[in-house]
């Protein structure tokens, strides 16, 4: 159980902080979005850990063998959604253009939710 809520407090966080860091680094002021960006960088770490830890956990449980590929895929959209979210806001700092980063981090974050949540068993439906 403590890896499962520190996983999702380390996520929300991590989405948090994403996004009061948006709008301070469009309205240029980088100073206080380059701190937020570092704290959104540690969280990235307790978030691979505690979701590594949860995908072996996973692959040692009973339901590995109806849930194997529902979890992999959960675990590889969740790692594509941290990139997105590293890959959007370094775009932001560099004032480049992040729309694309930006869907692909919405779909990936969707997909995992639904998957963490509504699909497998350690979610909110048994």
């Amino acid at each position: 159980m403590f890896f499962i809520h520190l996983h999702v407090t380390s996520w929300l966080l991590a989405f948090i902080l994403f996004l009061i860091a948006w709008p301070l680094y469009v309205k240029g002021k980088s100073q206080t979005a380059i701190i937020l960006h570092w704290i959104i960088r540690i969280s990235y770490v307790i978030i691979l850990i505690s979701g590594s830890v949860l995908l072996y956990r996973y692959s040692q449980a009973e339901v590995w063998q109806t849930y194997s590929a529902e979890v992999i895929v959960k675990a590889a959209a969740g790692l594509w959604a941290v990139v997105m979210l590293e890959a959007t806001l370094h775009r932001m700092k560099g004032g480049k253009p992040f729309k694309g980063f930006t869907v692909q981090l919405v779909v990936m974050f969707a997909i995992t939710l639904i998957l963490g949540f509504g699909r497998l068993p350690w979610g909110f439906l048994p």
